[in-house]
């Protein structure tokens, strides 16, 4: 039995090194790190990305030189009139043509490196998005344990106070309406345990589903948080104007519609070309020449005359989703003040609600002293110390939502700005125990 004993804190040592070396802690920018390689939708985004680039690519292309080879042999078995003999024919040739003057062609090497930018932008955006998804996720974890340890604590506290209710009413120095008390709140804890177990299992797939890390090695913070980010909200917003990427996709996307009004009207335009070729013929037809080689350059020139109205129906089309693009953006613009100042609100009042809290936390806990002396000398009663514990435990869990609120509200507004990058994630990542 003694050998046991001895052995217990070896054994229990030995479990806890081994459950650290197969699930090493991470904080929130190695999160962030293993969602860039994990992160299905990130890699769908960097394969957009790719696809995208070319689209200029493409574009360039059609003002280019278009070369084709072209072959070709047949074997021509006469039947009328009688008597004549099969023969064989073959040739080659080489064409090469070159747009001299295309507006639709010119139109689309310009949509081609708009829609390459569009993709840049796009995955800039998926980037930044990735950013504050793992920082949600990583908080949503921390918050879910937060609320699970203060409600158990308080479970732990409304089940000393039940079992000295009993004891109380059974000595007869109690009523049986403490019992009562202390049992509802009990039940009442067991209630919440149940829905806060019910979180973290949520929040804990989430993170690991985004990251593939296993969420039980998650890093808590630490007591001090980073302050506000520098500036003010006027400098904010000046920010958001030259570098939000909604704002950028809005602009990009109005110059796509406008390339197309260009390339449609286009259309009822003149085309002008270079062609040249080369072509060598063979033959063994009888009375013909054997071969017959020559090259040719010149200048082809098209111009339509009617399309049924087809033309003009696309033109119109093209000018309605221009304005359209265009009110779009107007609409971005609007939206992203709105959004900076709802960030930088949230930054701020953040800031400010977390020092609350604290304040509010300290409060709560000296009422909850002071309304258990209360109940010694006779002047408070179970039902206060009851409330008082349990508004010190819901102090608890405010503190710990605002704490995460503040700090997604950080890189939100950079987001917002279209600022946000490694180093803002470094520094929201500072306030995580390492």
């Amino acid at each position: 039995m003694k050998t046991y004993a001895h052995c217990a804190p070896l054994l229990s040592g030995l479990a806890l090194l081994l459950a650290s070396t197969a699930t090493p802690a991470f904080d929130l920018n190695q999160a962030w790190l293993a969602a860039r390689d994990y992160n299905s939708d990130y890699a769908a985004s960097r394969a957009d990305l790719g696809a995208g680039r070319e689209q200029a690519v493409q574009g360039r292309a059609q003002l280019l030189p278009q070369v084709a080879l072209t072959g070709s042999y047949s074997h021509t078995n006469p039947t009328q009139p009688a008597g004549q003999s099969t023969y064989d024919s073959s040739g080659y040739g080489v064409q090469l043509s070159q747009p001299l003057f295309d507006t639709s062609k010119y139109s689309a090497y310009q949509k081609g490196k708009i829609a390459s930018q569009q993709a840049e932008t796009a995955f800039s955006a998926a980037e930044q998005q990735l950013i504050v998804d793992i920082a949600r996720a990583y908080f949503d974890v921390l918050l879910a344990e937060d609320t699970l340890a203060a409600t158990r604590a308080s479970k732990k506290a409304f089940h000393t106070q039940l079992e000295q209710a009993k004891t109380a009413f059974e000595l007869g120095t109690a009523t049986i309406i403490d019992t009562h008390e202390a049992q509802a709140g009990f039940d009442a804890a067991n209630a919440k345990e149940i829905v806060a177990l019910n979180q973290q299992e949520i929040s804990q797939n989430n993170l690991r589903r985004l990251t593939g890390l296993d969420a039980s090695a998650i890093q808590p913070l630490q007591e001090q948080l980073p302050p506000p980010p520098a500036g003010t909200l006027q400098g904010w917003l000046e920010t958001a104007t030259h570098n939000s990427l909604a704002l950028r996709a809005a602009e990009q996307a109005l110059q796509f519609a406008s390339q197309t009004v260009t390339e449609k009207r286009g259309n009822q335009l003149p085309v002008v070309a270079l062609n040249a070729g080369y072509n060598d013929n063979r033959s063994n037809q009888a009375g013909m020449i054997p071969v017959t080689r020559g090259s040719s350059i010149g200048v082809s020139v098209s111009l339509p005359l009617f399309a049924g109205g087809g033309i003009n129906s696309q033109i119109r089309e093209a000018l309605a989703r221009e304005e359209s693009a265009r009110d779009k953006l107007e609409s971005a613009r609007r939206q992203l003040r709105e959004d900076v100042r709802k960030s930088w609100l949230g930054v701020t009042n953040g800031a400010a609600l977390v020092r609350a809290q604290q304040q509010l936390l300290v409060s709560a806990k000296s009422k909850v002293d002071s309304t258990k002396l209360g109940k010694e000398v006779g002047i408070r009663t179970n039902l206060d110390v009851l409330q008082a514990e349990q508004a010190y435990y819901d102090a608890l869990t405010s503190l710990a939502t605002a704490k995460y609120d503040y700090l997604t509200a950080r890189l939100q507004l950079g987001q917002v700005a279209g600022t946000l990058d490694q180093q803002q994630l470094q520094e929201v990542n500072a306030a995580v125990r390492h």
